[in-house]
């Protein structure tokens, strides 16, 4: 128990937050509140009845680790004012900044839990990462960089994404699959990303001509 309450909640939230998947794809609050439950009981249960997951301590421990005085480690909110504001989707995810986090902090985490578990949609990104490796529009980006000639249709297809896909949810694929590569180590993927948001700042952003 020593070990354990060296960590902090927002170091098993995070944790857990990546060992649900969430360094690739939206995760509900109460899904990562049951996790760090099964992680760190004595940490994220009830006083009275300690059967029972504390989702309120995983939601402000989520809150801080957005701030960016923590070094804005998650992207999210609450799936009850989903369709609000700027974020839109609701759940949470590792910004890029997060990734980084678990790269430096993961053993130190697994140390003090005693033991690691395997991030959860391994395969799911596996599938996501060959589809844009197999794309027209990454082999245009493989022959010539950053002087590659691709078409905004080609740009979407490589995200499984069509011309006609709403800015917010081009975006956030962006930002999924950059962060799958990160954890991945597919840096060549994260580089034709990175050209992408250059390239194609306008569609992402919702910005039109005329």
């Amino acid at each position: 128990m020593a070990k354990e309450n060296k960590l902090t909640d927002v170091d098993v939230v995070l944790y857990a937050l990546y060992i649900l998947g969430g360094w690739q794809e939206r995760i509900h609050t109460e899904d990562i509140a049951l996790k760090c439950y099964e992680l760190a009981p004595y940490k994220f249960s009830w006083v009275k009845y300690p059967h029972y997951p504390d989702s309120m301590a995983v939601w402000y421990a989520l809150g801080d680790a957005k701030k960016v005085r923590y070094g804005s480690l998650v992207i999210g909110g609450s799936e009850r004012k989903r369709g609000s504001g700027k974020d839109k989707f609701g759940g949470w995810r590792l910004s890029e900044q997060g990734i980084i986090w678990i790269k430096e902090n993961m053993h130190r985490v697994e140390e003090a839990l005693k033991g690691s578990v395997a991030p959860n949609n391994r395969l799911q990104a596996d599938r996501r990462i060959k589809a844009l490796l197999n794309s027209r529009a990454f082999g245009k980006y493989l022959a010539k960089n950053e002087k590659a000639e691709i078409s905004h249709a080609e740009f979407a297809e490589s995200f499984t994404c069509t011309v006609n896909t709403k800015p917010e949810i081009l975006a956030e694929r962006l930002e999924q699959l950059h962060s799958s590569a990160d954890i991945l180590n597919q840096n060549i993927v994260k580089q034709y990303i990175d050209f992408c948001r250059k390239r194609f700042s306008k569609q992402i952003e919702g910005i039109h001509n005329g």
